[in-house]
């Protein structure tokens, strides 16, 4: 569950959300209002791929939406350019000619990921020359496709489409580099670890998410971070790198946002709010109230 919340809101490649079944509760979500100098910034937990009839967007999401001049991206959507992933992952993904990914996670191991591809529909070749880290990312793109979940309709996604037709500006956090550089700076033993654990998490992949999109939707952050820190505490740098250290790199440019002058929307990975390094506890510690955005007065 962590893992899958962790990864997949980097470069839009991941981060579904299973809400089928789930009853979420009326007056509560991801999101939070932070009165700045003289404006007020919102902040909202997004998951990056929605199943069409799932997609819509929570009441407190929608005023905040509204309301902001400014939307604030972990990358800027609307200006992404998609190739650039590609290449990046092509030169920095891609193991020297004399190696391939079977040497690097061992024969036994390589043969369930082998097994995963084959199941997803992924030829061995596609990912044999990959380093760990790239055939995680790309075979749990494909678990994702095989759910039905569309990238196009998660709630980053949608948010960039909307402020571009209502011609409100869209700024980002990082950029796509950014974003795979944390796995490719990974040392071949964490991104094994990374890759096996993925391919483990394959078969539980709809349950797992139902968990994460029944917290999103209720604003849990309690048992969002109960799971967090199981998860952490069996890769704690892995884990301080995807969320801890982004977290700490946004605050100079999240401070300047709570300094101008405009009403603004951050939109990021509901994971990126929880934890002692969560944005929610680095707000405080900067002398910033995070107030839950509660519902509408009922008429």
């Amino acid at each position: 569950l962590l893992r899958r919340g962790c990864t997949t809101g980097l470069a839009g490649l991941l981060l579904p959300a299973l809400a089928a079944g789930t009853a979420a509760a009326r007056d509560t979500a991801s999101v939070w209002s932070v009165k700045g100098k003289s404006n007020t910034v919102y902040f909202a937990g997004s998951v990056h791929a929605l199943p069409k009839e799932h997609a819509h967007f929570p009441e407190q999401l929608e005023r905040a939406y509204q309301a902001a001049k400014v939307v604030v991206l972990e990358v800027d959507l609307d200006d992404m350019n998609p190739i650039e992933a590609v290449q990046f992952i092509t030169a920095n993904g891609t193991l020297p000619a004399d190696r391939a990914l079977k040497d690097v996670v061992g024969e036994k191991d390589y043969e369930r990921v082998a097994r995963l591809a084959s199941t997803l529909g992924v030829p061995e070749l596609a990912i044999a020359k990959l380093e760990p880290w790239a055939a995680a990312l790309i075979l749990t793109q494909f678990a994702i496709n095989k759910t039905g979940f569309d990238p196009q309709l998660g709630i980053d996604m949608q948010i960039a489409e909307r402020a571009k037709a209502d011609g409100k500006p869209v700024d980002g956090l990082e950029t796509v580099i950014d974003q795979l550089s944390v796995f490719d700076n990974r040392t071949l033993e964490e991104q094994t670890r990374f890759l096996l654990d993925s391919t483990d998490d394959a078969v539980n992949l709809d349950e797992d998410l139902a968990k994460l999109v029944t917290a999103w939707r209720q604003g849990d952050m309690r048992a969002l971070e109960k799971e967090f820190e199981q998860e952490r505490a069996k890769s704690p740098e892995l884990y301080d790198a995807l969320l801890g250290a982004r977290n700490r790199n946004w605050m100079p440019k999240l401070e300047a946002l709570l300094e101008s002058e405009q009403d603004h929307l951050v939109v990021v990975g509901t994971l990126h709010f929880v934890g002692e390094d969560g944005l929610l506890t680095l707000l405080q510690e900067q002398g910033f109230k995070a107030v839950p955005l509660p519902a509408a007065a009922k008429r």
